[in-house]
């Protein structure tokens, strides 16, 4: 558990600050950060004087380029550290500095909470780790961190072998991004939610809800982006999970119909031959 953790990739835009030295200012941080990653490799093996070594490079490049986004990365980091090493409280306390100091960035906040979940998450601390999932969602609920949480949450729970504390958590996640998209259904924002909807009745295995879903999505975005692959994901879903080989056929033709094209197509049509 602890490994996956330590294995988050932060690709967000977080803070303007490309100056002409970015691609010296990017490899000086490729420097820094390979260090790091030998910590997260075997951070038992790590001695804590390597450790400590590591964060002050990641301090020192910090300060040294803090207006730039590279900055954020490396203080993040420098939490991550303290988390492979099991300094729990340490790395809370960096990314409580962190929410401090780009508390104007949504994106840098809301990371910098569910990461501190994520600490108590690994000491199983159950409660104190959701009360930080949901703070996420309730301060923060458009940024990227913030949509995933409510399904993250019924993930969690899933992953602590408890059933219907996972049920109720994707059913409170379906009827949030419901509301989400609600709000404008012609959205990129409801394309996101009724993506994460599907998901959820997956989770629920809730097969021909999570295809109504799917559905949603092309209905209301067909005529702006190509949605072969959606209809591809509801043939494998109908063949998988509703052994419907019918439907399954009858939507392969479909995609194959509106998108000619396709990238898909030589795989829609090998698998009709069958």
């Amino acid at each position: 558990m602890k490994r996956v953790f330590l294995c988050i990739l932060f690709t967000m835009i977080l803070l303007p600050g490309c100056g002409q030295d970015q691609y010296a200012i990017e490899r000086e941080y490729w420097r820094v950060n390979r260090q790091a990653q030998a910590v997260f490799k075997n951070p038992v093996a790590t001695p804590m004087n390597e450790a400590d070594r590591v964060v002050n490079l990641l301090r020192k490049f910090a300060s040294a380029h803090e207006k730039n986004v590279l900055a954020v990365r490396a203080e993040f980091t420098i939490g991550k550290v303290y988390l492979a090493k099991g300094m729990y409280d340490q790395a809370r306390g960096q990314f409580e500095a962190v929410s401090r100091k780009y508390a104007q960035s949504a994106a840098v906040v809301s990371e910098a909470i569910f990461l501190t979940g994520s600490a108590y998450q690994m000491q199983d601390n159950a409660d104190a780790a959701i009360a930080q999932f949901r703070k996420v969602i309730a301060k923060y609920p458009l940024s990227p961190r913030g949509l995933q949480m409510p399904k993250y949450i019924a993930l969690y729970y899933a992953s602590r072998h408890e059933p219907l504390k996972m049920q109720e958590a994707y059913k409170e996640a379906i009827a949030h991004y419901e509301g989400l998209a609600k709000k404008d259904m012609k959205s990129a924002l409801a394309l996101r939610a009724y993506t994460l909807i599907a998901e959820c009745y997956g989770g629920l295995r809730d097969w021909n809800k999570s295809i109504s879903a799917l559905e949603t999505i092309i209905e209301n975005f067909k005529d702006k982006a190509p949605m072969d692959g959606v209809l591809l994901n509801i043939a494998v879903i109908y063949l998988r999970e509703l052994q419907d080989k019918a439907r399954f056929r009858e939507t392969l033709a479909r995609l194959l119909k509106d998108y000619p094209s396709s990238r898909y197509a030589r795989a829609a049509q090998e698998m009709l031959k069958k």
